[in-house]
C-alpha cells in the first residue's frame, strides 16, 4: 500500500519515497527544496554559534573580494538587457508621475524635496520654528519637518553685521 505525505511548503499531497528511512516532509520541486534549505539555514544560524561566525566571516570575505561598485558593473556586463529594461521602467514611471507633478508643480521626479540653488529669500537673520497645525490636521510622514520662517529686520544690523557673516 502506497503511503502519502503533504509537502510543508506547497501543501500538495505526494506519494512517499520508499527509499527514504525518515519521514518525507518536502516534495522534489525546486521551490520546495529551496524552502527546505532556507529553513535549515535559518535554524542552523540561530542554533549553532560556530556555524554563524563562519558564515559571517565567509560573507565578509566575499564582500571584500567583490566591492559593491565592481559587483554592479559585473552584473550589468553579464545581463545586457538590465539597463535597457530599467530605462523603460523609468520612462513608464515618468509618464504616470507627470500628472502628479503638474498638480503639485514639482520640477523633478527624484528627490523632489531637495533644495535647489534658487534663492527664495534675501540674506538676513531668520528664526525657524516648528509649525503648529493644531489638532485638526495629521501628517502621515512622521519624519517630515514643517517650519515657519520669520524674518527679523530690526535687529539685523546689530547682530548680523557685528558678527561679520554678511
Amino acid at each position: 500500500m502506497t503511503r502519502y505525505f503533504r509537502c510543508k511548503h506547497c501543501h500538495k499531497l505526494y506519494p512517499c519515497n520508499i527509499r527514504l528511512k525518515v519521514r518525507q516532509k518536502y516534495c522534489g520541486s525546486k521551490v520546495c527544496q529551496q524552502a527546505r534549505k532556507s529553513l535549515w539555514e535559518r535554524e542552523k544560524v540561530h542554533g549553532d554559534e560556530e556555524y554563524s561566525n563562519r558564515r559571517k566571516a565567509s560573507k565578509a570575505a566575499w564582500r571584500k573580494r567583490r566591492p559593491a561598485d565592481i559587483y554592479q558593473s559585473d552584473y550589468r556586463g553579464k545581463h545586457p538587457g538590465y539597463e535597457e529594461h530599467n530605462k523603460l521602467l523609468q520612462q513608464e514611471r515618468r509618464k504616470t508621475a507627470t500628472v502628479v507633478m503638474r498638480e503639485e508643480l514639482l520640477p523633478k521626479i527624484v528627490k523632489t524635496d531637495a533644495l535647489n540653488n534658487i534663492s527664495l529669500t534675501a540674506r538676513g537673520l531668520y528664526e525657524i520654528l516648528p509649525y503648529d497645525f493644531g489638532s485638526s490636521k495629521k501628517i502621515v510622514k512622521t519624519d517630515a519637518l514643517i517650519v515657519e520662517i520669520r524674518s527679523y529686520h530690526g535687529i539685523r544690523d546689530e547682530v548680523v553685521l557685528k558678527s561679520g557673516r554678511l
